[in-house]
């Protein structure tokens, strides 16, 4: 364990609990303060206390079967299995697992000769790596010694455990062909899990294996993703807490995901586990937390990779001319800008975006920038793009169409609700955003700047643009990150 994270809250427990009686004797260790921590992935969460007498620590409730840690000051833990009413364990503070001696619990006898032997093994390689016979040697015995403790324990905790641990076999025929020994790992990438033990979410491997699956076997795709999640979640027990940890899992390392387009994860896993608030799968949520939560899914969905960007309806500067992109834009791209000139990251973007334009027009490429405003007050804006001949198409809302939309709306009916409301339509939270459209509107990038936005178009393109930063532009961004 890298990193100790102890949250002093209750940790809420899903199931029947049992009374435990559970004594450790730490020789070496001074009359304190002992914390008894539950593991949830690889966090831990407080499950007790006990104060420590001549080394003695006592703990007599009732718990929740898993994988608990003993914290002594320092701080300083070792890990025990609860599985069994009785668990008595002897160690010293000086080094808990080579003197760990378990009276009672099998369950643990098993586990800290298992790490004893694993440490010998290691020991064995140190400082002996280069040398391959020994190492292939003691790859054989390790996996010898799993695949024997698994079979004589299948139904122990404890061997449910480090089965975790094990990958799965592959044949030697497809072992030597890169591309089936891939597919095959994944096909039977949980076969060691079993996944209706809610149990296992309580140890650190069962995190690092769900962290391995999306991130490094799954094509990072979020049709692909969703799919494998929706397949793996459908082995877990609804209102467990592995099904509670998996769902929160995918669902945040995709919402907060840098990676553009992974907002689509965030949908599907929102619109399937979520929502609607009112017949919702995530029992942990509260009904405010979910309304707040499936708001943000509505949100997204229209904003997805491959989805028809939302249609908005927006006047020029003159306050006239109203502007519908998807019937006043006939091109074969569409860059679409949200941006506002009280921003100061948009001010720096738009000199390298009427760079990029000017280029791409030299370029006779068919494409348009069309760039919204999002200032409620709109005077600086139109003196922005005066002042700074923004040669793209510029729409904005103005005062008088925000103060009395039903002129707009239902007397001249040259736009609708969904455009004057442009900023919740295409969530915006902040600035500057960049759609890149093709002709038909459907969105084929988001989240860009000017410098992604021209490395998009060459892709697509086949063309080469000059979008690096000036020296003096480039040096002023690195200082910013330093």
């Amino acid at each position: 364990m890298k990193k100790l994270l102890l949250l002093i809250i209750l940790f809420s427990t899903i199931g029947a609990s049992a009374q435990y009686n559970l004594k450790f004797k730490v020789g070496g260790l001074k009359d304190t303060t002992i914390f008894l921590a539950r593991y949830l992935g690889d966090k831990l969460y407080y499950a007790d206390t006990a104060e420590s007498k001549n080394g003695v620590i006592e703990f007599n409730k009732q718990f929740d079967e898993g994988v608990y840690t003993v914290i002594c000051p320092g701080p300083k833990w070792f890990e025990v299995i609860l599985a069994e009413k009785e668990v008595e364990m002897e160690t010293s503070i000086d080094n808990f697992i080579t003197n760990m001696k378990v009276k009672k619990s099998v369950n643990n006898k098993i586990f800290y000769d298992y790490i004893k032997f694993i440490n010998e093994k290691k020991n064995e390689a140190k400082d002996k790596r280069d040398d391959k016979e020994l190492m292939g040697r003691l790859d054989k015995e390790v996996k010898a010694y799993q695949k024997k403790l698994v079979s004589e324990n299948k139904e122990l905790l404890v061997g449910k455990l480090i089965n975790m641990s094990i990958d799965p076999d592959i044949p030697d025929d497809i072992m030597k062909n890169d591309t089936l020994r891939y597919k095959y790992y994944k096909a039977h990438y949980w076969d060691n899990i079993d996944l209706s033990d809610k149990r296992l979410v309580h140890y650190p491997a069962f995190k690092n294996k769900l962290e391995f699956y999306f991130e490094k076997m799954l094509l990072q795709q979020p049709d692909t993703i969703c799919e494998n999640a929706h397949q793996l979640i459908s082995q877990i027990e609804d209102g467990s807490e592995m099904f509670k940890y998996v769902v929160h899992f995918i669902t945040y390392k995709y919402e907060t995901s840098k990676i553009m387009g992974m907002d689509a994860v965030f949908y599907c896993m929102g619109s399937t586990y979520y929502c609607p608030p009112d017949n919702s799968r995530a029992f942990w949520l509260d009904h405010d937390k979910l309304v707040e939560l499936c708001d943000r899914v509505k949100a997204v969905g229209p904003l997805r990779v491959g989805q028809p960007a939302p249609r908005i309806i927006l006047a020029d500067t003159t306050e006239k001319n109203w502007i519908d992109f998807y019937t006043d834009v006939k091109t074969d791209y569409t860059a679409l800008i949200f941006w506002a000139d009280d921003c100061g990251h948009c001010k720096k973007e738009m000199p390298k975006l009427i760079k990029l334009y000017n280029e791409l027009k030299a370029k006779n490429i068919n494409i348009e920038f069309v760039a919204v405003g999002t200032s409620l007050e709109n005077k600086g804006w139109k003196k922005f793009i005066k002042e700074n001949n923004l040669p793209w198409i510029n729409i904005s809302d103005f005062p008088d169409a925000n103060e009395h939309p039903e002129k707009y709306l239902y007397e001249k009916k040259v736009t609708d609700l969904k455009s004057l409301n442009f900023r919740k339509t295409y969530d915006i939270f902040s600035t500057p955003q960049i759609y890149l459209l093709d002709k038909e509107k459907v969105i084929r990038a988001k989240k860009l700047d000017a410098k992604n936005l021209a490395k998009m178009l060459e892709h697509k393109l086949s063309i080469e643009l000059d979008y690096e930063e000036p020296e003096e532009d480039k040096k002023k961004t690195d200082d910013t990150h330093k």
